[in-house]
């Protein structure tokens, strides 16, 4: 009789991650929570599965959400307000995530990790021809640039290739731009070939941090059934660590 090994079956527990640093909690601001009660839910159930440390991070956008640091910075200290007294212990940090787009240049008030990460994203469809300005003038201001979910973006899943995987992330990266993956990019719900650059990205120890990106209360029943390797869960339970030291001032 054959003996196979079981492949291993993980989940967002076995991540380990105590502090997330992408996500859309914070209510009525972007195409996240729409509200308190669902912003509450979803730290509710994050807080069941071991997080303890919420970074959010709404989306900023010249065309989509034009929001401002200083009505992100009012809405977010109502919102610390009105949480309830199991949820109110727990930590919070206000960020961003910034659109790369013909407008990101004017903003002068960013909304940053404390040690001076800046988390910044392209359209899914469409490469920001400013992605390489931006990373090297946000640098020239003292700020390290994070890109968010490289694997989903549409325009690297074309181009990428099993041995040479995405030529651009590697310029990215040697221009000083960390990576972060996303928590449901795991699970391969976002097609063969994102689940390709996630396994490329890791195999080069390209990515630095993990995010949920959480949008909704029920994304997060669908953390689970991982298409990693035991190798590739090991580097993925670094980046959590990773990210506990963003919030290192």
């Amino acid at each position: 009789m054959w003996l196979f090994k079981k492949k291993p079956h993980y989940e967002f527990m076995d991540i380990g991650l105590t502090a997330d640093v992408h996500s859309h909690i914070l209510p009525g601001v972007d195409d996240g929570s729409p509200d308190l009660e669902h912003s509450i839910d979803i730290i509710s159930k994050l807080k069941e599965l071991g997080v303890r440390h919420f970074t959010l991070t709404p989306h900023v956008s010249i065309s989509m959400f034009p929001n401002t640091s200083p009505d992100l910075r009012e809405r977010f200290a109502r919102f610390l307000e009105q949480l309830p007294e199991e949820l109110a212990g727990l930590s919070y940090h206000l960020g961003s995530e910034y659109m790369i787009d013909e407008a990101f240049s004017d903003i002068e008030d960013h909304l940053c990790y404390p040690d001076g990460h800046i988390l910044i994203e392209m359209s899914y469809y469409e490469r920001s021809r400013e992605i390489k300005d931006a990373i090297f003038n946000l640098q020239m201001d003292g700020l390290k640039p994070i890109l968010a979910h490289p694997e989903r973006y549409v325009f690297y899943q074309k181009v990428f290739d099993r041995k040479k995987g995405v030529n651009e992330l590697n310029v990215l990266r040697d221009m000083g731009c960390a990576l972060q993956l996303n928590v449901m990019s795991l699970t391969g719900a976002y097609g063969e070939r994102s689940m390709g650059i996630v396994k490329w990205l890791l195999a080069n120890d390209m990515y630095s941090y993990i995010g949920t990106d959480v949008h909704a209360s029920g994304q997060i029943g669908h953390f689970n059934s991982f298409q990693i390797s035991e190798k590739e869960m090991e580097k993925v339970r670094q980046l959590a660590r990773n990210n506990e030291s963003l919030f290192e001032s």
